[in-house]
């Protein structure tokens, strides 16, 4: 049975992690190692403490434990996978587990998808990476990241007038959209600029 580590707890560990206070938010989750070291949520609190310390290959020890404990079928570890080899620049590889994250999920979560996107049109695919884009918006569309990722590659590929629906689409829903790990203010002064740009390409 799946054990989970309580809010409160949560909570704390990750005000510890803001403050820079690693090896203390360590010594919390070694006591529920302790008790139980399958525990989903504390593996992946290890994985986070190590990966914010700059210790990535840590970091992947406890993720690979994770998904060899799921036998690379569970979507959320891969996906984390992903995250840490792209870290260590491990492209190709890192492609793979997204590929297979992809797969698992049947192309219907919108953040692997955007991923995926993502690496495509890096590794030159751009039709292709930018078509996953399209797929992950329509699964989401008031995923910020996802409208900016979209605003950024129109730009890129010179199709201004999208890039120019997207912005008004940003602004026309500003107030409904979901954040992740940017502030809205984050996204505004990136969204200006790239407005601007636009404005200057069009006129």
């Amino acid at each position: 049975m799946i054990k989970y580590i309580p809010e409160t707890l949560l909570d704390e560990l990750e005000e510890l992690k803001d403050l820079w206070k690693f090896d203390e938010a360590m010594r919390i989750i070694n006591w529920v190692l302790i008790d139980d070291p399958h525990n989903e949520d504390a593996l992946l609190q290890v994985a986070d403490i190590q990966y914010r310390k700059w210790e990535i290959g840590k970091a992947s020890k406890a993720i690979d434990f994770l998904n060899s404990e799921k036998n690379n079928e569970d979507p959320l570890w891969l996906y984390v996978k992903w995250i840490l080899e792209m870290e260590k620049n491990n492209r190709k590889i890192a492609k793979e587990y997204l590929q297979k994250a992809l797969i698992l999920t049947n192309w219907e979560n919108h953040e692997i998808l955007r991923c995926y996107g993502l690496c495509e049109y890096r590794y030159g695919n751009r039709e292709k990476g930018l078509n996953f884009l399209k797929d992950s918006f329509s699964l989401n569309n008031k995923d910020a990241e996802v409208i900016f990722n979209l605003i950024e590659i129109y730009i890129l590929e010179r199709n201004y007038n999208k890039a120019k629906n997207m912005i008004s689409y940003y602004h026309k829903n500003h107030d409904d959209l979901v954040l992740i790990d940017k502030t809205i203010e984050n996204y505004d002064s990136k969204i200006n600029l790239f407005e601007e740009f636009v404005r200057i390409q069009t006129k």
